[in-house]
Parts: structure tokens; sequence; C-alpha cells
């Protein structure tokens, strides 16, 4: 009996993974996800991206502590890509692995001198431990309700120690600059990405908490202009698009089709209705990194009917209140996507609890349990409204208040979701429908409800008068009748 429920289960596991749907835009508001049929948005503070490919990362134990802390997602580099101890001032990295130690899709050959340690890889021949891992990882991802998203490439600064570099391996990959990776003019090395990405994504295919992003900051080294917000040069969309069509075309064979997302640049600008059209019609979700003020998706969210995601944080103190603000902020202005960047996950410290250090002046990131807190409590406030039917409304607000920045997502006349930055003092007037509202007062740090009021709304505009507080203050009202 026990042998057959053992069979059963699986037969029905395997049959639920191959007529389950991924996740998905969400066919009533695009901006926001579909996901085991629900409404979603994605939040989570995760680790430095190094879950797989560094073997000595409990991965099981991080999972965990996500799903414990009520976050839904998490970010993977999928194997082109390493560091080593010290790249951005980073002590204790996660996608640092130990020298030799950098498990990729490739199998190592016979042939010393890696530049991380160990032999050279064989592009030729696919590395099976790396495979079980990736597995291992997808699957626990999949049982606790937490989707993945999967980088293909990086370059960052860190050619000289990648596996397509001929230093590396044993393939006699062209010899070219960093700055011709991520381009079509990149030699021989064009036709090993292809067989990366079409082995990637048939392996990938069967989940359903997967989103597959093509290339992490790829104006990393090949900015379409100078400046912290740049996009990627033409050449590099050019090569975007081309990774984009293989990924769509193997899906084409395969059962599931997966969203495909882009770092698209740092904070953000306008994305062009000639860009949309020339490089990104296969892409759905288009992510930012430092995007402090949302500018992104508050530029982009009325003309692209897509979901606009900040999945990096960073550049601040180890604990900031900003890395809580910045949330808050994009996914009030309709956003669907949080994912801060957090350095208390390390090899041996996987439940989040690591001394975080950085070793010079270059970067600075988040390293303080406590914002890992704060956000769970954004995503709480997520859960309970509806927000697949609201949309940012600004224009809600009557007065303009000076010493505070305000945001609201709606649905008029049914639910609104305020949240409030800066000022000391709730006194607001709305310009809403008359009704009988619950008009709840969050604390954004700890999730306590400070107060909660019914109000009867039957002339002019809603007055509000809610409590004192200290920094910030999120706000919650449903029609009651």
């Amino acid at each position: 009996m026990k042998k057959l429920l053992i069979i059963l289960g699986f037969s029905l596991g395997f049959f639920y993974r191959i007529y389950s749907q991924p996740i998905a835009l969400h066919p009533e508001n695009p901006h926001y996800f579909q996901f085991r049929d629900k409404p979603t948005v994605l939040i989570t503070s995760g680790e430095h991206y190094g879950s797989v490919i560094n073997p000595d990362f409990n991965f099981e134990l991080y999972l965990e502590t996500l799903h414990r802390e009520g976050f839904n997602h998490t970010r993977i580099f999928l194997g082109d890509y390493a560091e080593k101890e010290g790249d951005f001032c980073i002590v204790r990295n996660s996608l640092s692995p130990d020298s030799g130690k950098f498990l990729a899709p490739w199998m190592r050959s016979t042939q010393a001198g890696n530049a991380l340690g160990g032999n050279r890889f064989d592009l030729d021949n696919w590395n099976p431990e790396y495979f079980e891992r990736l597995h291992q990882f997808m699957n626990k991802a999949d049982n606790l309700g937490i989707v993945v998203e999967g980088v293909l490439f990086f370059e960052g600064m860190n050619w000289e120690y990648m596996p397509m570099n001929r230093k590396n391996n044993i393939n006699q990959t062209t010899k070219i600059d960093a700055n011709q990776y991520m381009t079509l003019s990149n030699g021989i090395i064009l036709e090993y990405q292809k067989s990366y990405v079409r082995k990637l994504v048939s392996e990938l295919n069967r989940y359903d908490n997967l989103i597959i992003n093509i290339a992490n900051e790829p104006w990393f080294s090949n900015q379409e202009q100078p400046g912290f917000s740049s996009p990627p040069r033409d050449e590099t969309k050019a090569w975007i698009r081309e990774m984009s069509g293989w990924i769509v075309e193997e899906e084409n064979k395969l059962p599931k089709k997966h969203l495909l997302s882009i770092d698209y640049c740092n904070e953000g600008r306008v994305i062009s209705d000639d860009e949309l059209t020339a490089y990104w019609k296969n892409i759905s979700v288009f992510n930012h990194h430092y995007d402090k003020n949302a500018v992104s998706v508050r530029l982009n969210y009325h003309r692209i009917p897509k979901a606009f995601s900040f999945n990096e944080t960073g550049l601040m103190p180890t604990y900031s209140n900003a890395y809580r603000i910045q949330g808050w902020k994009y996914l009030m202005c309709g956003g669907s996507l949080y994912n801060n960047l957090d350095f208390t996950f390390q090899v041996g410290h996987e439940d989040g609890k690591g001394k975080v250090e950085f070793s010079c002046d270059g970067y600075r990131g988040c390293g303080d349990p406590r914002v890992r807190s704060e956000i769970s409590v954004l995503a709480s406030f997520f859960k309970s409204i509806d927000f697949v039917k609201m949309k940012p409304a600004p224009e809600i607000f009557v007065v303009y208040y000076g010493d505070k920045n305000m945001y609201a997502l709606a649905n008029h006349g049914k639910q609104y979701a305020i949240y409030v930055e800066g000022g000391k003092n709730s006194w607001y007037r709305l310009g809403i429908p008359f009704g009988k509202y619950m008009v709840e007062y969050i604390d954004p740090v700890t999730g306590i409800k400070i107060q909660e009021d019914m109000v009867e709304h039957r002339a002019g505009d809603l007055r509000l008068d809610g409590p004192d507080y200290h920094f910030d203050l999120a706000i919650r009202i449903n029609l009651v009748e």
C-alpha cells in the first residue's frame, strides 16, 4: 500500500507539472502576475544569486527562511558567471565559491588553469552534478511557492574569470574584449551561448515557478550613453533580441511557455515605442536596479502593459529605512516585483544571520535582518488588498502636503491603499466617491495596526484624521456600504 501511494503521488505530481501553467502576466491586469491561478506580486529580500553555482551554499535552509518570513521570490545566476572573493568589495559573497568549486553547467576538463581555481571547462560536455543541484533547487522552491528568476548571462567586470573566456576552457573560443560578450560579434562564443540557452531552457521547462532573465545588467560594459541610468547599446539590444528568439523557438517545442525578463537600466527612463518594436517583443518583465524613486514604473506604467520590477537594491548603508521605503514606493506606483539584495545570506549563515562587511568604499548594500522583517510587512500588506483591480491614483489627494510624499493605488469606490513617506501627522483630504469606509492605519515597520476608524463620507471630500506616526505610514481603506 505504501509503495502504491508513493507511485500515485509521483504520478499526480508528474501530471500536475505537465499540465499546470507557469507564472504569467495576469489576464485582467498585465502589470501584475498570475501564479497558481492567483493574482501575485513578488516580494523578497534575497541572497546574492549564488544559491546553485556555489555548492557550499545550503539552499534548502535559505529557501525555507524566505518562506517562513513570508517571501515568494528569489533570483539565481545560472552558470555563465561567478565572482572571486572581494569583488565589489563584498566579504563572504554567496556568488563567490571557494577556489575550484564554481559549479557550472559544463564539465571540467583534465587541463588545469581556470582563473577561479580548478581545471578548465569543456564547453562541449554538460555537467550532471550541476543539473542535479539545479533541479533540487527548483523543486524545493516550487514546493514552497517561491518564484525563481533564473539569469542566463552576465559579464560585469569578470570576463577574465568566465567559462566562455578561452583562458578558462579547452574549446579555443574566440578571443574577445569584455564588451563583445553580449553582442552578435563574439565569434564562436555565440554558438556556445546558443547551446547553453537551449540546454537551460529545455531543462527548466517543466517548472511553473520560473521567470527567465536573459541578462543581468547588460549595460555594464555596453552603455548606450554615459551616466548612471543608461540602457545597453543597440548592439547589445540586438543580441538580447536574438537570445529571446532562441528561447521562444526552443519553448515552442516544449509544453510550457515562460515569461522573459530583461534588466533595462539603473533607475529608469522612458522605454520608447520604437525600442519595444525593434528589440523587446518577447519581453514581459522590465527590471530596474537602484530605482529609489520608482522612476521606471512611473514613466512607463500607463504606456506599456507589462510588469515592472525593482529587482536589485544597494548603494546604501547596511541598515537604512530606505530599503523599506523604496519597496513601498515602487509597488504603490504600480510595480509588481521588489527584490531587496540581502547580504546576510552567506555560506554557513543561510538563515540570514551572517555578519555583513565590505572591504572598500566602492560598494555598500543591505546587511541587517531588520530590513528583511520590514519588507515582510510590505509582503503581508499586499496580500491584504485586491491589487490586480487597482491602479496608481495620485489624483485622489485633494491637498498638496509639502512635508510628505504620498502614493496611492485605487479600485475607485471600493478599495484604496495609501503609503505616506515623511511628515508626522496623518490628516488628509481625499477625493473619492461617497460611502461608508473602514480606514486602517498600519505601521510599515512592524505591521501593527495603529488605528481603525469607520468613516461616513456623504459630502465634499473625505477627511481622514489618523494617528501621529514616526516616519512613514500605510493606510488601507475598504468600502463597507
